[in-house]
């Protein structure tokens, strides 16, 4: 798709935005499928439909230090082996054969002394690649074991010739006749063999996955997609700070809204706010805001509307989606709070739409309904997971699903009150979301509740 579709009035001042492109391979296109909305939808059904109307996202690929917090679309080999090379775990010296040993010392890479002056520090000399059986030389940790060498002998137990050019073992070193084979040396893949399982499909990358993956020879990783949402903001009566007069309302969303939708899988690029306007409305879908990208230029796979989902002469949302021809696929919720919430997709593959409500706690409950199940199969999740838990009391029910802030009592759920659509103080120390059917759920009862990202 090259953007969102233009509005049908061809005349429209919204047009510029898109370039007309004309098709002449004479072929004609086919008739759009059609696709029946579904009306009021239950809970459960809205949570299954919406998952299922996606498509996921393809993987890509993102640099070790971009990738932390994402997941991981495929297992991970090792394209080396870790450690690529026998390396030295002691500060000492490398030994090849029994003792005595001569000591062997790095060449300077220069016999002409103002020439040394132009090397760097660290070319000097020539690293001691080989050892003789009765050869030592001095190596730190992490040094290249030379070939030949068959231990290392830490500092501790090393005892030089006052000249220092023979080495033996010290006489207080556990044993002073020998060194064992191989101690202290990091053998070559001792942690991982090349083609080694480093990381797993589907981990949350933390910071020791992403230094794992980085000794492991790796640049960037293969993680699922998240996809792109971009958020437009209405309501004429909001206010971004300060205390809001008598027929203000502070803003809600904006501050937490971005983030809500990261932790559910999404990447928030546009966050906007319009005007309670249908033209403000139609401009926000077709129109690049100056110094911004645009919902055009199609890299949106999802776009969040909060406020204006009514069919009243106030409400703009609806209108400017017929206007450009958009399917609604949900619309409306049997549910409490949250019933005005809807689904719907722009022509020709376009963004889906999630338009919820403007009174917060109904927005809030509705994401977990329609936007969380759409965002997770976009993002190659699993399907949203609930669980059930006893009632601590009665909760009764309405004619409709009601969604209750709940919290965790004595391994029970107990409804928070102050729960109105309106209402944000039950939510915000709830721990999950009773889902209530309309037949009420009596204490002692298995009820389902959806847990909260952020608890």
């Amino acid at each position: 798709m090259s953007g969102l579709p233009l509005p049908h009035d061809t005349n429209s001042p919204y047009t510029h935005a898109l370039p007309v492109i004309e098709d002449d391979s004479g072929t004609p296109e086919s008739a759009p499928e059609e696709v029946e909305t579904v009306h009021d939808a239950d809970w459960h059904r809205a949570r299954q439909f919406s998952y299922d109307i996606a498509t996921a996202l393809p993987s890509h690929w993102l640099p070790l230090q971009e990738a932390l917090g994402e997941a991981l679309a495929e297992d991970v080999t090792a394209p080396i082996p870790v450690p690529h090379y026998a390396s030295s775990a002691m500060d000492g010296y490398a030994v090849a054969g029994p003792q005595p040993w001569t000591v062997v010392f790095p060449e300077p890479v220069e016999t002409d002394p103002r020439k040394m002056l132009t090397i760097p520090p660290r070319e000097l000399y020539r690293p001691v690649l080989n050892l003789e059986p009765g050869e030592a030389t001095r190596i730190v940790t992490g040094g290249l074991v030379p070939a030949g060498a068959r231990a290392v002998l830490r500092d501790e137990y090393a005892q030089l010739s006052e000249e220092g050019t023979v080495l033996t073992i010290a006489a207080h070193a556990p044993s002073a006749e020998d060194i064992p084979y191989g101690q202290n040396i990091r053998r070559t893949g001792e942690e991982v063999a090349a083609g080694d399982v480093i990381l797993h499909a589907d981990c949350l990358l933390n910071p020791a996955h992403i230094a794992f993956a980085a000794v492991s020879g790796h640049d960037m990783l293969p993680v699922r997609r998240r996809p792109r949402v971009t958020i437009l903001l209405t309501g004429s009566e909001v206010v971004e700070d300060g205390i809001p007069e008598p027929g203000q309302v502070r803003d809600a969303f904006g501050p937490q809204l971005p983030t809500f939708v990261e932790m559910l899988g999404g990447s928030v690029d546009q966050l906007r706010r319009v005007e309670d306007t249908a033209k403000a409305m139609l401009s926000a879908l077709t129109e690049a805001p100056s110094g911004m990208a645009s919902v055009l230029d199609a890299r949106t796979e999802v776009v969040i509307t909060t406020g204006g989902t009514g069919h009243s002469d106030a409400d703009h949302v609806r209108s400017a989606l017929q206007e450009l021809g958009a399917v609604f696929l949900l619309d409306g919720l049997a549910q409490r709070p949250g019933h005005p919430t809807f689904l719907a997709r722009l022509p020709e593959d376009g963004p889906f739409v999630v338009g919820l409500p403007g009174n917060p706690l109904a927005a809030m409950t509705s994401i977990f309904t329609v936007a969380q199940p759409l965002l997770a199969k976009l993002h190659s999740d699993r399907p949203p997971a609930t669980r059930t838990l006893p009632a601590a009391e009665d909760l009764p029910g309405q004619k409709v699903t009601a969604l209750v802030p709940a919290y965790l009592r004595d391994g029970t759920v107990a409804p928070r009150d102050r729960v109105g659509a309106n209402m944000l103080r039950g939510l915000a120390h709830a721990d999950v979301i009773a889902v209530v059917p309309p037949g009420g759920v009596a204490a002692g009862q298995d009820v389902e509740v959806v847990p909260l990202p952020w608890r």
